[in-house]
């Protein structure tokens, strides 16, 4: 049986539903969720949000090794290498192949990636770390490294983890802060 019930409604008193619930538009002053809620686009909260649990969403990667790297944000944006790197990278950061994350990142707003990548004996590295070698859209940005060093090696054998926080100042134009740590 198929039980749909379609309101149009702005809810102020507390409210509660005991199972799986979907709006299309809805606007609660307090509403308890004893299901699943899922929000399909974009969830704005302009209050306080109190969370117990948050499990991300992690994007792993068995076939890149290096090269023309493509990190789509809409697949998580923790992403693990399982391969050891066979050469230096250049990383485009996109919303997904079709979506510009331009896009969908409002002004003001910010988004932190991390790559986690393996090296065995060689250690290769993000090239032209400051200038080039770190896109959005395709369009190169200057990445500010911690302590104003921008890495020119990896580490052998451990787990090079690369975050950036990217901040989005106006139209195609970011702050992009990094770091290079080593897992061994």
């Amino acid at each position: 049986m198929d039980n749909k019930v379609f309101f149009d409604s702005t809810f102020f008193a507390p409210a509660s539903f005991y199972s799986d619930a979907t709006f299309q538009e809805a606007s609660f002053t307090k509403a308890n969720v004893n299901g699943t809620l899922t929000v399909t686009n974009t969830f704005d909260s302009t209050g306080t949000a109190s969370v117990k649990e948050v499990f991300e969403k992690v994007h792993v990667n068995s076939e890149d090794t290096g090269g023309y790297l493509h990190i789509d944000v809409n697949n998580g944006s923790l992403h693990n290498y399982t391969q050891n790197f066979g050469s230096n990278f250049t990383l485009n950061v996109r919303a997904d192949s079709k979506t510009s994350l331009d896009s969908v990142m409002k002004d003001g707003t910010s988004l932190v990636i991390t790559l986690m990548i393996p090296m065995g004996g060689s250690a290769f590295y993000l090239s032209d770390a400051s200038t080039t070698g770190f896109k959005i859209d395709g369009t190169a940005q200057s990445v500010k490294w911690i302590l104003a060093q921008s890495p020119n090696a990896g580490f052998i054998d451990s787990i090079n983890s690369y975050t950036f926080a990217i901040i989005k100042n106006s139209k195609d134009n970011y702050t992009v802060l990094g770091s290079l740590s080593r897992f061994g």
